[in-house]
C-alpha cells in the first residue's frame, strides 16, 4: 500500500511517538509511506522514512499551509490518506475534493467538534469512549501500542516504605496536585516524573503539605522503564486523557497501577483500581488499602497485564491499523 500519515504537531508527545513508531512499524512490514509533517518532526525520523515538510506553524485554515498540503496530496496519490489528530483531520476535510485515496483519522483525544471526523471514511479512535459519537461501522478503536526496551528486566518490589511513581507533563490536567495532597501524610516515597510549567507550584505544594512522604520531583527522565520496574505501584491523577502512554508502559513493565476515573485506565483496569477524578480523599484511602494488601493489588493487575501484552504493544498496533487500511482498499 502507499500510505500518507499526516500530522500537523510541532510538539514532542504522545501523539509524535504514537506517527513515528506507527511509520517507522508500517515502512517495516514492506508498506510505502510518506509522512507529511512539520520540519521540526521529520527531522526525528529515521532516513529509510520519506517526508515531506509542511509549514505546520500556520492556521489550520491558511491558504499557504493547505495549498502545500494539497500539492503533496495530489502529487502522491496515496491509496491511503490517514489524518492524525484533530488539526490534520480538518485540514484533509477541507481538502478532499482535491485528492484521491482512502481517508483515514486518528482521535487522540476528546473534542467537542468531530463534524470533520464524520467525513472520513474510517474513524480510529485510541479509546472505547473516544467511540462513541461515531457509527459502529465507521470507527475502529486501536489502542496505542509500545514496546518495552530489550534490555528491560522484572524487578522486585515490595519496598518499606513504598516506592510509588506517578509520569507526566506537569501541567494541571495530570492531576499532580491531588497526588501530591493525596499522600503528603503516608509513609511512602513518591517520584514524579517530568517537568512543565506547573513545576514550580507543585514544588510549593510539596514544600507546605508533605509531612510524613518523602514526594521527589525528578524532571525529565529518559529511564523511565527502569523506574516502573523498581516502584511498588505507579498513580495516574490525571483529570482528564486522550490515551495515556504512561499507563502503557506500566502493564508492559509489570507495575501494578491505581487509576482516576479517565480513558484508557478505566476501560482496562477493574473497579477496585480506578478512583473519582479530583478527590484526594478518595485516592489517599484507595492507595492505602492496596499498600497494606500488596498481595491483593497484584492479583487485580494480572488481567490487565495479559490485555496489554495481547492488546497494546507496537506489533498490535500496527496490525490493527494496516488492518483498518486493507478493509477499505478492498472494499
Amino acid at each position: 500500500m502507499k500510505i500518507a500519515q499526516v500530522l500537523s504537531s510541532q510538539g514532542n508527545g504522545g501523539l509524535e511517538k504514537h506517527v513515528r513508531e506507527l511509520s517507522i512499524a508500517i515502512h517495516e512490514r514492506g508498506h510505502d509511506i510518506t509522512v507529511i509533517a512539520d520540519p521540526l518532526f521529520n527531522n526525528t525520523l529515521p532516513s529509510q522514512i520519506k517526508t515531506i515538510a509542511i509549514p505546520c506553524h500556520l492556521s489550520r485554515h491558511d491558504p499557504r499551509l493547505l495549498w502545500r498540503l494539497g500539492r503533496a496530496l495530489r502529487i502522491g496519490q496515496y491509496d491511503i490518506t490517514h489524518a492524525q489528530a484533530n488539526k490534520a483531520a480538518i485540514m484533509l476535510n477541507t481538502l478532499r475534493p482535491i485528492y484521491s485515496g482512502r481517508r483515514v483519522a486518528t482521535l487522540h483525544n476528546i473534542k467537542r467538534q468531530l463534524k470533520a471526523f464524520k467525513h472520513f471514511d474510517q474513524v480510529i479512535t485510541v479509546s472505547k469512549q473516544l467511540a462513541l459519537p461515531f457509527a459502529a461501522d465507521k470507527v475502529t478503536v486501536v489502542y496505542n501500542g509500545t514496546e518495552l526496551p530489550s534490555s528491560a528486566l522484572l524487578a522486585s518490589k515490595n519496598h518499606t516504605p513504598a516506592t510509588l511513581l506517578a509520569v507526566g507533563r506537569l501541567v494541571k490536567a495530570k492531576g499532580f496536585d491531588v497526588l501530591i495532597k493525596a499522600v503528603a501524610d503516608l509513609p511512602v516515597t513518591l517520584l514524579i516524573a517530568g517537568d512543565g510549567p506547573d513545576k514550580t507550584k507543585l514544588q510549593s505544594l510539596i514544600d507546605n503539605n508533605a509531612t510524613a512522604a518523602n514526594i521527589q520531583l525528578l524532571g525529565t527522565r529518559q529511564d523511565v522503564f527502569q523506574l516502573m520496574q523498581q516502584a511498588d505501584g505507579l498513580i495516574i491523577a490525571s483529570r482528564r486523557e486522550g490515551f495515556s502512554y504512561v499507563l502503557n508502559e506500566a502493564l508492559l513493565s509489570h507495575c501494578p497501577v491505581l487509576a482516576t476515573n479517565v480513558p484508557v485506565a478505566n476501560e482496562v483496569l477493574p473497579d477496585g483500581l480506578i478512583v473519582p477524578i479530583d478527590n484526594p480523599l478518595a485516592l489517599q484511602e484507595r492507595l492505602q488499602t492496596l499498600l497494606a494488601e500488596r498481595d491483593a493489588w497484584s492479583a487485580l493487575m494480572q488481567k490487565p497485564y495479559e490485555f496489554a501484552r495481547q492488546q497494546m504493544t507496537l506489533t498490535a498496533m500496527t496490525q490493527q491499523t494496516l488492518s483498518v487500511y486493507e478493509k477499505l482498499i478492498s472494499a
